[in-house]
């Protein structure tokens, strides 16, 4: 469904607060994909550290080119660098939210942000490194800004924007036993009482208790 979202033309921001590990930079990745083959438009990727963007670029980003004919028809190996990709009629250009040089130095139609409760607080001297990037929005009709991240403290980023979102979508699953729809919770899992041991613990005997 965000994915979805994405292209309906009333929607300017989307807020991914999920757990780890539980897709948010892939469903990233493939609205980049569908930025580059559908609707091109020069793109800002906003990594917590350079050192990461990089590492992102090399084991996401171009096998993700590489493994998908609908993108790699589009990419220019021969003028992309490590951290700006070239395509048809756009780029995409990899940044660390420590380098205000690179978050303010070119415009941008979507802004993607990754791990923001890892950004600093500042990049450098200057102000939040989500509001530098965004400043590069401001001439594009049709923006689309995707932000993700895991949830850290009530106070963090990215749950201070899913909370001040117009629109809040919480992710629901059927209890296999009742088939009752409710959030998949940590503290809703049960176990029987002989296996409250941690050392004992086993998948198949869990139960999720709606509380």
């Amino acid at each position: 469904e965000p994915m979805d979202a994405f292209k309906l033309p009333y929607v300017r921001k989307l807020i991914l607060c999920y757990g780890t590990q539980l897709g948010k930079t892939e469903m990233q990745l493939n609205l980049m994909g569908y930025c580059i083959d559908q609707e091109p438009a020069s793109a800002l990727a906003v990594y917590p550290t350079d050192k990461l963007g990089k590492s992102v670029v090399k084991n996401r980003i171009l096998p993700m080119i590489d493994n998908s004919p609908a993108v790699s028809r589009h990419y220019n190996p021969f003028t992309s660098e490590i951290m700006e990709l070239q395509f048809d009629g756009m780029y995409i250009a990899v940044v660390g939210a420590n380098s205000p040089s690179g978050l303010a130095s070119r415009p941008i139609k979507y802004l993607f942000l990754d791990e923001t409760d890892k950004f600093p607080p500042r990049a450098g001297k200057d102000s939040s490194p989500k509001e530098l990037a965004r400043e590069r929005q401001k001439s594009y009709h049709g923006r689309k800004e995707v932000q993700a991240s895991s949830p850290t403290y009530t106070d963090g980023e990215i749950w201070k924007d899913f909370k001040a979102a117009q629109l809040q979508k919480r992710y629901f699953v059927p209890c296999p036993h009742c088939g009752t729809y409710q959030q998949f919770m940590l503290g809703q899992i049960k176990w029987p009482p002989e296996l409250n041991e941690p050392a004992y613990k086993d998948e198949r005997e869990a139960r999720v208790k709606n509380e």
